[in-house]
């Protein structure tokens, strides 16, 4: 979504000045008053005079956004969020090749009916990358199924075993460049990456 305004905020019992951020799952606010709140737990977004009111973990948080940008606010606030499967441009017609296992129920749960065995069926390519043997695996692979581009999955924070940087590194250094990230899970993220020159030649 990638909105940001300043604005007076109340939140949690306090009034300051803020910079609000509206991201695809949170709210972040930065300030005198800090916080991050999920769009799972909003509720009843709803524009009152020139602010946008909504209740998250049983609290009220007001944004004194003046009305045309509150009103953008909540339009974005009110469209559904893409599921993981969206994301990932999988699905019945666009089919996954998997790399690996995968563990994490909700990338499971994206992949029913969207994965396939053989590699030149493959719309996109869907790497789990756990140590150093997972990532070279995943360059071979993407470079025989270079139409498509690889999704490389790996762990977040404390479930981190191979570092973004170090994977960016190493497929970048092997012909690959990165166009796009996406959350996956609490535990999950990925980023997906092409061979530079099929972005070169689309």
């Amino acid at each position: 979504m990638g909105r940001e305004a300043v604005a007076m905020c109340r939140w949690q019992g306090e009034v300051a000045e803020v910079k609000a951020l509206l991201e695809s799952h949170e709210i972040i606010l930065r300030g005198d008053i800090r916080a991050k709140i999920s769009r799972a737990t909003i509720s009843a977004p709803k524009i009152d005079k020139d602010a946008l009111v909504l209740r998250a973990d049983g609290e009220t948080l007001r944004l004194e956004l003046g009305l045309k940008e509150a009103e953008k606010w909540l339009t974005a606030l009110l469209k559904p969020l893409p599921s993981l499967a969206e994301k990932l441009g999988v699905s019945k017609s666009s089919k996954a090749f998997v790399i690996g296992k995968v563990d994490d129920a909700e990338l499971k749960t994206a992949l029913v009916g969207a994965a396939t065995k053989a590699p030149k069926d493959a719309a996109v390519l869907i790497a789990m990358l756990r140590n150093e043997a997972d990532l070279k695996a995943a360059i071979k692979a993407a470079r025989g199924a270079a139409h498509a581009p690889v999704w490389c999955v790996y762990g977040k924070g404390k479930f981190a075993t191979l570092s973004d940087s170090a994977i960016r590194t190493t497929m970048r250094a092997n012909g690959f460049v990165d166009n796009k990230t996406s959350g996956v899970s609490d535990q999950l993220t990925a980023t997906r990456y092409r061979l530079k020159q099929e972005r070169d030649g689309g």
